[in-house]
């Protein structure tokens, strides 16, 4: 008897063929000879958006892309791509509004919750400071 394939449960499949996903790059300067892994290095993750078929299409995708742009070099160092962090379908069709990301917490108590929600000042938005200084 041949095996059965496992039905892709809806909230790993994308309707509209959208994906986001996180990709991780690495700073590595010019003064730093050799990565060990307690090297400590500035991490940058870009979220970004992609059409493909399903999610196996989706990840191949993303890894190219990111293979394709680094390593991004300069006069002081490197950017070096990682690897994904996050891939995750997008339900809605792309327009104003859409849903894109979500999350579930569970059994969070009020006090939290509020919290949650922040002001311009809080948000990496409005951060204008030089991340380099």
């Amino acid at each position: 008897m041949p095996a059965r394939k496992s039905k892709i449960p809806h909230r790993n499949q994308s309707p509209t063929g959208w994906w986001i996903y996180r990709e991780v790059e690495q700073w590595v300067s010019r003064k730093q000879k050799k990565l060990t892994p307690r090297s400590r290095c500035l991490v940058w993750e870009n979220t970004r958006i992609i059409r493909a078929k399903d999610r196996a299409a989706a990840f191949a995708k993303a890894m190219r892309l990111g293979r394709t742009e680094h390593p991004s070099k300069t006069n002081g160092g490197e950017w070096r791509f990682v690897g994904i962090s996050m891939l995750l379908p997008i339900y809605d069709d792309l327009e104003d509004g859409a849903e894109l990301l979500w999350n579930v917490h569970r059994s969070v108590p009020v006090s939290k919750i509020k919290r949650m929600a922040k002001t311009p000042k809080q948000l990496p938005v409005f951060d204008d400071t030089d991340p380099d200084s």
